[in-house]
């Protein structure tokens, strides 16, 4: 049986972590530490006691399938870094996407018609929701989805830090249509080679290295001062471990947009793969042979 996980983050193919594991998604790695160690005595089967064997099984299957893959990615600082360049941008092209996103949970509806203290809101939500999500396991799902959503509504209002307008109250909500109403034309209107731009991000999301190449080198061609095809175009590269070519277009980034926060972060990344105290950091120590999926958690740190 798989989990249906389709809702927020999860509707752009996209594996958001941080609901996963019910962390914000400005969580720092001590936090996401803590949270891991607390869903996994919630789920292990020493200090859970379940009530049927499907409870347990599904336990199990909740900690081997979803928690330990996801903060395996999370734990890993470069991991977590690539994890935000893809919230960033995802974040963007759910603006530029006339894609009609629909905010469809009361609570998610509070956060984006809350005001400017849509931080603390936030924070307060996802805090409501995550100590319910690993107790009732029948209603894990539908929690992950619930604060994958919240996490979205949340980097949309961080994107719109200047939008005023609330959705109608009880309704369904579009989100596009009120950002059309108060969001400059530049911004909502695409650029001809945005296409290519849009298929390039998801590449990289994917860690299609290869396939995103041509695509970035079309949007190069068409806008040789494009700033995200630069800063793509260096993870990209560094990936590749082409850090010469992942250098020249991370400067070029800077250059271009020294503020930009997707050229920052391939900076800071391009900054750590080169340090090697950095680097060695944070490789996680060869698994015991009589370890199972929960082994191992409890220790110290």
């Amino acid at each position: 049986m798989s989990f249906q996980l389709d809702r927020g983050l999860f509707q752009f193919d996209f594996i958001d972590r941080h609901a996963i594991l019910g962390v914000s998604v400005n969580a720092e790695s001590i936090d996401i530490r803590e949270r891991y160690q607390t869903v996994a005595r919630l789920l292990h089967p020493d200090t859970a006691k379940w009530k049927t064997e499907a409870e347990r099984q599904l336990a199990v299957r909740l900690f081997s399938r979803l928690i330990t893959h996801a903060y395996s990615k999370l734990s890993r600082p470069s991991e977590l870094q690539e994890q935000m360049i893809m919230l960033e941008l995802l974040s963007k092209r759910s603006i530029v996407e006339n894609s009609q996103l629909q905010i469809a949970d009361p609570l998610c509806q509070q956060l984006y018609q809350s005001g400017n203290d849509f931080e603390l809101v936030y924070d307060r939500l996802l805090t409501q929701i995550a100590t319910q999500q690993y107790v009732e396991l029948d209603h894990s799902e539908r929690i992950i989805n619930q604060i994958s959503e919240l996490n979205l509504v949340y980097l949309l209002r961080r994107q719109l830090q200047s939008v005023r307008s609330t959705p109608p109250v009880g309704a369904t909500n579009a989100i596009l249509g009120a950002i059309k109403e108060t969001t400059p034309p530049e911004i909502v209107k695409a650029s001809p080679i945005e296409g290519a731009l849009r298929r390039a991000e998801d590449y990289v999301n994917n860690k299609n290295w290869v396939k995103a190449v041509p695509e970035l080198r079309e949007v190069i061609s068409v806008e040789p001062n494009n700033v995200r095809a630069h800063a793509l175009f260096g993870l990209v590269y560094l990936h590749q471990q082409q850090m010469t070519m992942a250098k020249l277009s991370i400067n070029k980034a800077m250059q271009l947009a020294p503020h930009d926060p997707l050229a920052l972060q391939a900076k800071q990344e391009f900054e750590r793969a080169n340090n090697p105290r950095t680097s060695s950091k944070g490789k996680a120590p060869a698994k015991k042979a009589n370890e199972g999926i929960f082994g191992g958690l409890f220790g110290k740190k």
